[in-house]
């Protein structure tokens, strides 16, 4: 095998260090890079060659000890890369974007073995170029290559691919205009949104999506608002508006809680009596979609609701959330009515740094389940254990985020145990996941039905309002094709539905049939308590006013009219970026 090395010309390396760089981004491309644009463009081919000439003819320029450090690393990076972003993709049918690191270590601490799944065939071909790049290690020459080779086997390639990505990015990534119609198929649009990680690298390749990611993190813009920008927020405000409907002020005066529901997707209401007996008595939006715009379904969710603003689905540091002025959150609204407003929730403050945020959006405070004193921090009938801290110094704005619905499912699991002989006795399936996903759902039911008892007990029942909503579908079924099976979908954006409800004794129960999402809770709930909210600069609508009615996700499609809205998306989206990232209401 030696001597056959050795009779190989001294030029060989060079091109299995190519052919590695190729065949990596390609056999990735061809297996996950399907969504919004086909596996194959011209765009996406003229990328991946003129980096993978790049990075060859850098390697042919160094010194030998450098040049085999840099391709050991090059090939290794990518290598993980694709692993990383085939786990993902799995996980999330989304891309991994180093945005995501703002709360890397927050997810991590709820990782499990059984969420780490990828396609034997993935590694298999991440393996084999990964191999060619060693066999190039391998047969990098020991002496010296002279000025004329390293010229042309280096400064061509090198020049040659760093000339062709430019001139892919000047010709299909400027002009980029926000105000389109067709934005999931311009370049230029996608390129400079790059807020759907499918979508970018299905467009760009493995290659420049890892390095437009990278520049979004180390510059992602934001800062004092320019006058253009704010002339822009300011020509958004005036177009937009509420006028008051027939729900508003309804429940003015009123105490709310308002219950987030960890991964209570919408079928596992039906094996929660208690819960199931609530919805049946409330106001039930009964299109209501929870489009997850950041790998951190949760907090997204969370964010959302709060604030009536999307999270920034690019590079972003994560003191918009710690330190940005929000006049219009849910908890800030509600203490300008004279109400106390304070959030409860197992894991510890540190967690999404949710203390921080949650003070910082108005929240009097943050109680973590040691601080409630709950014997087990993911059993979410311990919740009750702060229940006169939850409905204390009426009125009272109280919001609760659940548990127990949460991954990973296992035998051992204490929440299963708690519920299994219950859950395996009612389950309609058995395939998958779902004994696990009844038994977890049972007890933040349990929850549900103490926290009612204990309203009623203590006389608060008739004038509290509780709200319910999920955080997002139940992904820890780790089967999206069983969940769609199972919720008689076919896409995974209709796989986002959810539910939202609203109970109160004040209310008449009614089907609400009008799209909505989680930018409209919000709005909905200010309306019906008779908030003053700037309604003109919230991303969602008021579900009882004549706007919205439609529902879009981080693709920019949408669901619930056949009129053309893509605009209003792609203005909406835009408006609330410079919203966030530029501090507006601080500045102002």
């Amino acid at each position: 095998m030696r001597k056959l090395l050795q009779k190989c010309p001294s030029w060989t390396y060079l091109v299995l260090c190519f052919v590695s760089l190729m065949g990596n981004a390609l056999w990735f491309q061809w297996m996950y890079a399907d969504h919004t644009y086909r596996r194959w463009t011209a765009i996406s081919l003229a990328l991946i060659l003129g980096w993978s000439l790049l990075f060859t003819g850098i390697a042919a320029l160094l010194p030998r000890l450098v040049k085999r450090i840099y391709m050991g690393v090059l090939g290794a990076a990518f290598f993980i890369l694709t692993i990383v972003h085939g786990v993902y993709y799995n996980m999330f049918r989304k891309f991994f974007s180093f945005g995501d690191m703002a709360f890397a270590g927050d997810g991590f601490a709820f990782l499990d073995s059984s969420y780490l799944v990828i396609r034997k065939l993935a590694i298999l071909l991440g393996l084999l170029c990964l191999g060619l790049m060693v066999l190039a290690i391998l047969l990098v020459p020991k002496e010296r290559e002279g000025r004329r080779f390293r010229l042309i086997a280096g400064g061509g390639p090198l020049a040659a691919g760093a000339l062709g990505i430019l001139a892919v990015c000047l010709v299909f990534f400027r002009g980029a205009d926000t105000m389109i119609w067709d934005m999931g198929s311009v370049p230029a649009t996608v390129y400079e949104n790059f807020t759907d990680t499918r979508s970018s690298l299905s467009l760009l390749g493995l290659y420049h999506y890892t390095f437009r990611d990278i520049q979004l993190v180390l510059f992602p813009g934001g800062g004092s608002l320019t006058g253009e920008e704010a002339a822009e927020i300011a020509d958004f405000a005036a177009q937009r508006g509420h006028e008051d409907n027939d729900m508003s002020g309804v429940l003015a005066g009123k105490n709310l809680i308002l219950i987030q529901l960890e991964a209570i997707d919408t079928w596992m209401v039906d094996y929660m009596p208690n819960l199931k007996a609530v919805k049946e008595q409330s106001v039930v939006f009964s299109n209501h979609y929870t489009p997850a715009y950041i790998t951190a379904g949760t907090f997204n969710t969370e964010f959302i609701v709060n604030t009536g603003l999307l999270p920034a689905t690019t590079g972003t540091s994560t003191s918009v959330y710690t330190r940005n002025a929000f006049p219009n959150s849910l908890p800030h609204l509600f203490r300008e009515e004279g109400y106390t407003a304070e959030s409860f929730h197992g894991s510890e403050g540190n967690v999404y740094n949710r203390e921080q945020i949650h003070l910082n959006l108005g929240y009097e405070d943050y109680h973590s389940g040691s601080e409630m004193g709950m014997a087990d921090y993911t059993m979410d009938s311990d919740l009750m254990a702060a229940f006169d801290d939850m409905t204390d110094d009426a009125p009272f704005f109280t919001f609760i985020i659940t548990y127990s619905g949460h991954g990973p499912y296992s035998e051992e699991n204490p929440i299963y145990l708690a519920h299994a002989d219950e859950a395996r006795a009612e389950a309609t399936r058995t395939d998958g996941n779902y004994v696990y996903a009844v038994a977890h759902a049972k007890e933040t039911d349990a929850f549900i039905g103490e926290l009612m008892a204990a309203l009623e007990e203590q006389g608060l029942l008739e004038d509290t309002v509780l709200a319910f909503y999920a955080d997002h579908y139940n992904y820890y079924m780790l089967d999206d094709d069983l969940n769609m099976d199972i919720k008689g979908v076919d896409s995974l954006d209709l796989l986002q539905h959810t539910d939202f409800f609203i109970y109160s004794q004040d209310l008449e129960p009614e089907t609400v049939e009008k799209y909505t999402s989680s930018i409209d809770v919000l709005p909905t709930l200010a309306n019906l308590f008779g908030l003053s909210a700037e309604y003109e600069l919230l991303t969602g609508d008021d579900a009882f006013s004549a706007d919205g009615g439609y529902v879009f996700f981080n693709d920019n499609t949408w669901v619930g009219t056949e009129e053309d809205v893509g605009t209003q998306i792609m203005e909406r989206r835009r408006i609330n970026q410079l919203l966030l990232t530029g501090d507006y209401w601080q500045e102002r």
